[in-house]
């Protein structure tokens, strides 16, 4: 067999070979797709509902990013950049944040309103001499206070929580364990140096905001929404269930303990 020959025959064993692997990989690729949309279709709702959103903006967010040569593949630089960029300090998108900020904004305008009435009646009372009787202070009729809305804006603003930041990651992962798997590649952690110091960062920023301006530590806890007489409620109706129903004793108690410690650590 000439030389010519058995070049032809090594190109061709190679390239079946190619074609064989090649065909392999798309088999794999094929089934790593059926078996995510099996796993979609298994998983909770709710989770679900919460990441899909999620990685539909980062994939939106890598096809408008300048310079990215592998589209919506996820890597750790890319993540921590879309955090900073899209995620991060941005205003809340929560259902009702809307309605809670306009209500805040009416509170703060009628508390300023009460005081300017209150500080105009003592300029009144200043003025008048002893004995003589104060007369009332006009309010100029057909004017409106004049507030600066984007100030406002800016004061009762909410950014996202920790919690969020760590659900866009947390979806962003799940993308990124599928596309490798899609790949064959070994799935290495993805929560480096740089990203676990990116959450923490924002976890601390968060913590340090709700200590600053003294939110109330029981909030989205067991002690959210009661006040003080509310409290005394709940925990006398959960000594009260507690004696009429035989075996629930000590869940109750422990509810009841729960509230009285929850209110300990953000009263004192």
């Amino acid at each position: 067999m000439s030389s010519t020959s058995t070049l032809q025959s090594k190109d061709t064993t190679a390239a079946a070979a190619a074609s064989s692997s090649d065909n392999l990989q798309s088999q794999f690729k094929a089934q790593t797709a059926r078996l995510r949309d099996a796993a979609k279709a298994q998983s909770p709702k709710n989770t679900t509902r919460a990441y899909e959103p999620k990685q539909k903006e980062w994939e939106d967010w890598c096809s408008k990013l300048e310079g990215n040569p592998d589209g919506a593949c996820v890597t750790e630089d890319k993540l921590c950049l879309f955090l900073e960029q899209e995620v991060v300090n941005r205003e809340s998108r929560a259902s009702g944040y809307a309605a809670r900020k306009e209500k805040r904004k009416e509170m703060w305008k009628e508390g300023e309103r009460a005081k300017k009435k209150q500080k105009t009646a003592k300029s009144g009372k200043g003025k008048s001499g002893k004995g003589k009787s104060a007369k009332p202070a006009r309010e100029e009729e057909g004017t409106e206070e004049e507030w600066d809305e984007e100030a406002l804006d800016t004061l009762f603003n909410e950014t996202i929580r920790f919690s969020t930041v760590n659900s866009y990651v947390s979806a962003i992962i799940e993308l990124y364990i599928w596309q490798t798997q899609s790949e064959g590649k070994p799935v290495l952690p993805l929560r480096g140096a740089k990203l676990s110091a990116l959450l923490e960062s924002v976890r601390r920023d968060e913590d340090r905001t709700r200590r600053v301006n003294f939110i109330d530590r029981g909030l989205f806890t067991v002690t959210s929404g009661y006040d003080v007489k509310g409290l005394g409620k709940a925990i006398a109706w959960c000594w009260e269930t507690a004696s009429t129903m035989p075996g629930s004793v000590e869940s109750y108690l422990r509810t009841a303990a729960e509230h009285l410690l929850g209110s300990y650590t953000v009263f004192i």
